[in-house]
Protein backbone atom coordinates (compact mmCIF):
# COMPACT_ATOMS: atom_id res chain seq x y z
CA UNK A 1 0.00 0.00 0.00
CA UNK A 2 1.63 3.13 -0.99
CA UNK A 3 2.00 6.03 1.44
CA UNK A 4 0.29 9.61 1.23
CA UNK A 5 3.48 11.08 1.83
CA UNK A 6 4.85 10.04 -0.94
CA UNK A 7 1.24 10.45 -2.97
CA UNK A 8 0.44 14.00 -2.25
CA UNK A 9 1.86 16.87 -4.30
CA UNK A 10 4.35 19.15 -2.15
CA UNK A 11 3.29 21.85 -3.76
CA UNK A 12 -0.07 23.84 -5.02
CA UNK A 13 0.17 26.69 -7.11
CA UNK A 14 -2.53 29.93 -7.71
CA UNK A 15 -2.36 33.16 -8.94
CA UNK A 16 -0.41 35.07 -5.80
CA UNK A 17 0.64 32.01 -3.51
CA UNK A 18 2.15 28.96 -3.67
CA UNK A 19 0.81 25.96 -1.30
CA UNK A 20 3.81 24.25 0.55
CA UNK A 21 2.81 20.67 2.02
CA UNK A 22 3.56 21.00 5.98
CA UNK A 23 6.88 19.87 7.04
CA UNK A 24 7.22 18.65 10.84
CA UNK A 25 10.53 18.84 10.45
CA UNK A 26 10.44 22.72 9.92
CA UNK A 27 9.80 24.86 12.34
CA UNK A 28 9.01 28.00 10.31
CA UNK A 29 5.89 25.97 9.04
CA UNK A 30 4.67 25.21 12.72
CA UNK A 31 5.23 29.15 13.75
CA UNK A 32 3.21 30.14 11.08
CA UNK A 33 0.37 28.12 11.56
CA UNK A 34 0.11 28.13 15.40
CA UNK A 35 0.31 32.13 14.76
CA UNK A 36 -2.47 31.41 12.24
CA UNK A 37 -4.27 30.04 14.87
CA UNK A 38 -3.91 32.12 18.17
CA UNK A 39 -3.51 35.98 17.03
CA UNK A 40 -6.64 37.86 18.73
CA UNK A 41 -8.52 38.16 15.63
CA UNK A 42 -8.58 34.48 14.90
CA UNK A 43 -9.29 33.48 18.57
CA UNK A 44 -12.37 36.56 18.49
CA UNK A 45 -13.66 34.75 15.24
CA UNK A 46 -12.75 31.10 15.28
CA UNK A 47 -12.20 30.36 18.79
CA UNK A 48 -9.20 29.61 21.22
CA UNK A 49 -8.62 25.72 20.82
CA UNK A 50 -5.91 25.85 23.08
CA UNK A 51 -3.07 24.93 20.76
CA UNK A 52 -0.10 26.11 21.56
CA UNK A 53 3.14 24.46 21.15
CA UNK A 54 4.24 21.60 18.49
CA UNK A 55 2.86 18.97 20.48
CA UNK A 56 -0.29 20.02 20.89
CA UNK A 57 -0.53 20.35 17.03
CA UNK A 58 0.97 17.45 16.39
CA UNK A 59 -1.47 15.93 18.55
CA UNK A 60 -4.49 16.96 17.22
CA UNK A 61 -3.85 17.02 13.64
CA UNK A 62 -2.37 12.98 14.49
CA UNK A 63 -6.26 12.48 16.06
CA UNK A 64 -8.12 13.91 13.00
CA UNK A 65 -6.25 12.02 10.48
CA UNK A 66 -7.77 10.94 6.84
CA UNK A 67 -8.66 7.42 7.70
CA UNK A 68 -10.92 4.56 6.10
CA UNK A 69 -11.99 4.97 2.71
CA UNK A 70 -11.30 8.62 2.98
CA UNK A 71 -7.98 7.76 2.32
CA UNK A 72 -8.41 6.55 -1.06
CA UNK A 73 -5.97 3.32 -0.60
CA UNK A 74 -2.96 5.15 0.90
CA UNK A 75 -1.95 4.68 4.56
CA UNK A 76 -2.56 7.37 6.82
CA UNK A 77 0.33 9.02 7.65
CA UNK A 78 0.35 12.45 6.35
CA UNK A 79 -0.84 15.75 8.35
CA UNK A 80 -2.93 16.93 5.69
CA UNK A 81 -1.86 20.47 5.69
CA UNK A 82 -0.71 23.29 3.25
CA UNK A 83 1.11 26.31 4.37
CA UNK A 84 0.06 29.66 2.20
CA UNK A 85 3.48 31.14 0.87
CA UNK A 86 3.34 34.81 -0.91
CA UNK A 87 4.70 35.10 -4.22
CA UNK A 88 6.62 32.24 -4.86
CA UNK A 89 8.16 28.97 -2.73
CA UNK A 90 10.24 31.47 -0.88
CA UNK A 91 7.79 34.06 0.06
CA UNK A 92 6.94 35.04 3.31
CA UNK A 93 4.77 32.24 4.96
CA UNK A 94 0.60 33.64 5.70
CA UNK A 95 -1.31 31.25 6.76
CA UNK A 96 -2.60 27.65 5.83
CA UNK A 97 -5.25 25.30 4.63
CA UNK A 98 -6.21 21.86 5.63
CA UNK A 99 -8.72 18.63 6.12
CA UNK A 100 -9.34 16.68 8.82
CA UNK A 101 -11.76 13.39 9.67
CA UNK A 102 -13.32 14.22 13.18
CA UNK A 103 -15.56 11.31 12.96
CA UNK A 104 -16.38 7.66 10.61
CA UNK A 105 -20.02 9.51 10.64
CA UNK A 106 -19.55 12.84 8.85
CA UNK A 107 -17.84 13.71 5.85
CA UNK A 108 -13.66 15.53 5.94
CA UNK A 109 -13.74 19.37 6.69
CA UNK A 110 -11.74 22.02 5.16
CA UNK A 111 -10.35 24.92 7.35
CA UNK A 112 -7.78 27.99 6.55
CA UNK A 113 -6.69 30.25 8.75
CA UNK A 114 -4.29 33.43 8.12
CA UNK A 115 -2.17 35.55 9.59
CA UNK A 116 -3.64 38.87 11.24
CA UNK A 117 -1.75 41.44 8.60
CA UNK A 118 -2.43 39.48 5.44
CA UNK A 119 -6.19 39.21 6.49
CA UNK A 120 -8.98 40.39 4.40
CA UNK A 121 -7.37 40.42 1.04
CA UNK A 122 -8.80 37.54 -0.48
CA UNK A 123 -5.50 34.95 0.51
CA UNK A 124 -8.24 32.24 2.41
CA UNK A 125 -10.30 31.96 -0.48
CA UNK A 126 -7.68 31.48 -3.53
CA UNK A 127 -5.79 29.14 -1.63
CA UNK A 128 -8.64 27.20 0.14
CA UNK A 129 -9.80 27.24 -3.54
CA UNK A 130 -6.70 25.24 -5.54
CA UNK A 131 -7.17 23.19 -1.91
CA UNK A 132 -10.33 22.08 -2.45
CA UNK A 133 -10.22 21.32 -5.79
CA UNK A 134 -6.98 19.59 -6.11
CA UNK A 135 -8.54 17.02 -2.97
CA UNK A 136 -11.57 16.59 -5.47
CA UNK A 137 -9.62 16.49 -8.91
CA UNK A 138 -6.42 14.76 -7.97
CA UNK A 139 -6.98 13.14 -4.75
CA UNK A 140 -9.90 11.75 -5.24
CA UNK A 141 -12.16 13.07 -1.84
CA UNK A 142 -15.35 14.24 -3.07
CA UNK A 143 -17.13 14.75 -0.24
CA UNK A 144 -16.05 17.52 2.37
CA UNK A 145 -17.80 19.87 4.52
CA UNK A 146 -16.54 22.71 6.55
CA UNK A 147 -17.96 24.17 9.42
CA UNK A 148 -17.52 28.01 10.60
CA UNK A 149 -18.73 29.54 13.49
CA UNK A 150 -22.33 30.85 12.99
CA UNK A 151 -21.16 34.83 13.99
CA UNK A 152 -18.02 33.99 11.98
CA UNK A 153 -19.11 35.71 9.22
CA UNK A 154 -15.91 36.69 7.33
CA UNK A 155 -15.39 32.27 7.22
CA UNK A 156 -18.97 31.86 6.65
CA UNK A 157 -18.16 34.24 3.19
CA UNK A 158 -15.09 32.09 2.35
CA UNK A 159 -17.50 29.06 2.87
CA UNK A 160 -19.96 30.48 0.49
CA UNK A 161 -17.47 31.71 -2.28
CA UNK A 162 -15.83 28.34 -2.53
CA UNK A 163 -19.75 26.77 -3.43
CA UNK A 164 -20.46 25.48 0.09
CA UNK A 165 -24.02 25.67 0.82
CA UNK A 166 -25.71 25.14 4.33
CA UNK A 167 -26.75 21.86 5.65
CA UNK A 168 -27.52 22.45 9.50
CA UNK A 169 -25.67 22.60 12.57
CA UNK A 170 -22.83 21.21 14.49
CA UNK A 171 -22.36 21.76 18.47
CA UNK A 172 -18.40 21.60 19.94
CA UNK A 173 -18.19 19.02 22.60
CA UNK A 174 -15.45 21.58 23.98
CA UNK A 175 -18.22 24.42 24.32
CA UNK A 176 -21.55 23.07 24.70
CA UNK A 177 -23.43 26.26 24.63
CA UNK A 178 -21.28 27.10 21.08
CA UNK A 179 -23.54 25.80 17.82
CA UNK A 180 -21.11 25.99 14.55
CA UNK A 181 -23.07 26.26 11.02
CA UNK A 182 -22.19 23.06 8.62
CA UNK A 183 -21.33 23.31 5.09
CA UNK A 184 -21.49 20.76 2.36
CA UNK A 185 -21.36 20.64 -1.11
CA UNK A 186 -23.76 21.09 -3.85
CA UNK A 187 -24.93 17.57 -4.57
CA UNK A 188 -23.32 15.85 -1.48
CA UNK A 189 -26.31 13.82 0.12
CA UNK A 190 -25.61 14.70 3.66
CA UNK A 191 -27.61 16.59 6.34
CA UNK A 192 -26.29 17.57 9.97
CA UNK A 193 -28.95 18.18 12.54
CA UNK A 194 -27.52 19.30 15.64
CA UNK A 195 -24.55 16.65 15.16
CA UNK A 196 -22.12 16.94 18.15
CA UNK A 197 -18.48 17.18 17.23
CA UNK A 198 -15.23 17.42 19.15
CA UNK A 199 -12.14 19.28 17.57
CA UNK A 200 -10.15 16.00 18.43
CA UNK A 201 -11.94 13.49 17.28
CA UNK A 202 -13.84 10.16 17.68
CA UNK A 203 -11.06 9.62 20.09
CA UNK A 204 -10.68 13.62 21.09
CA UNK A 205 -10.24 13.71 24.91
CA UNK A 206 -7.46 10.53 25.03
CA UNK A 207 -5.23 12.44 22.01
CA UNK A 208 -5.83 15.83 24.13
CA UNK A 209 -4.47 14.78 27.81
CA UNK A 210 -1.59 12.89 26.11
CA UNK A 211 -0.52 16.05 23.89
CA UNK A 212 -1.37 18.35 27.91
CA UNK A 213 1.12 15.56 29.62
CA UNK A 214 4.08 15.69 27.28
CA UNK A 215 4.06 19.59 27.23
Amino acid sequence: MSSMKDSVSRYLYTKRLVLELFDHNNSEHYECLLGSMNSPTAHARMGDFGIRTPTEFDALNSATRLAGPYCQGLVPDLDFYYVLRLGDKDGPMIGGVSVAQRSASVPPDVGWCILEPYMGKGYATEGAKEFLRYLQEDFGLREVMTWPGATNKESRRVAQKLGFVEAGTIRLKEEPGKVDVAYILPGMDFTFDNISLSMWGDEGQVSKTSAQLTK
